[in-house]
């Protein structure tokens, strides 16, 4: 067995909801840098046996999934789609997640996940070609609602204990008092990185 197929990832799983059926498993990929601060959903199929028979995977940014709870919550929640993909050797994987609430029915909150091809377009967006995986989950309004209150408190809850760190983070240095470099002073950026 290779590294690459061996190695652990270990997340913190925020929210778990079963069926007869199904398992959403929504994991926490918090990070303090923007491009990679990431909630984990996994959605796995299995048969009467309880052996798996698919999963398919989706990462959501953390600011769009806050919305879509507080809204949840705030009984304003209608849809939302959402599309990511990544470029590998072998290939470009798209996934597709897609929440809406048909209140027509006795669970009316339908959660999917789409796992395909994909083609990237643009600077470097990832869109489906053709699905090769896909399963969908019912969800009462009760689970729901508990659903997004406990992921939007462990995200705040995230946030409040990296609030000094995430500043840190996010903080850029701009000294002040020099005057602004010209285009064509070599010796510009010296001078700066010593004031600093």
């Amino acid at each position: 067995m290779s590294n690459e197929t061996a190695r652990e990832i270990t997340r913190v799983q925020i929210y778990k909801y079963v069926t007869k059926d199904r398992v959403l498993d929504i994991s926490d990929m918090l990070s303090l840098d923007a491009r990679r601060n990431k909630l984990a959903f996994t959605l796995v199929a299995f048969d009467e046996n309880y052996k798996a028979q698919s999963r398919v995977r989706h990462f959501v940014d953390v600011p769009d999934f806050k919305l879509v709870c507080w809204d949840i919550l705030h009984g304003t929640f209608a849809e939302w789609t959402d599309h990511k993909g990544s470029v590998h050797d072998d290939g470009t994987q798209a996934r597709v997640l897609t929440l809406r609430k048909d209140a027509k029915y006795r669970q009316p909150y339908v959660l999917k996940i789409d796992n395909g091809v994909g083609e990237t377009i643009g600077n470097g967006a990832v869109k489906m070609v053709r699905a090769t995986e896909s399963l969908t989950l019912l969800m009462p309004e009760w689970d729901a609602r508990r659903m997004a209150q406990t992921v939007l408190d462990y995200v705040r809850d995230w946030e409040t204990v990296n609030f000094r760190k995430r500043q840190e983070a996010q903080t850029v240095i701009i000294p002040l008092g020099e005057p602004a470099p010209d285009a064509n002073d070599a010796e510009a950026p010296r001078r700066l990185a010593k004031a600093a």
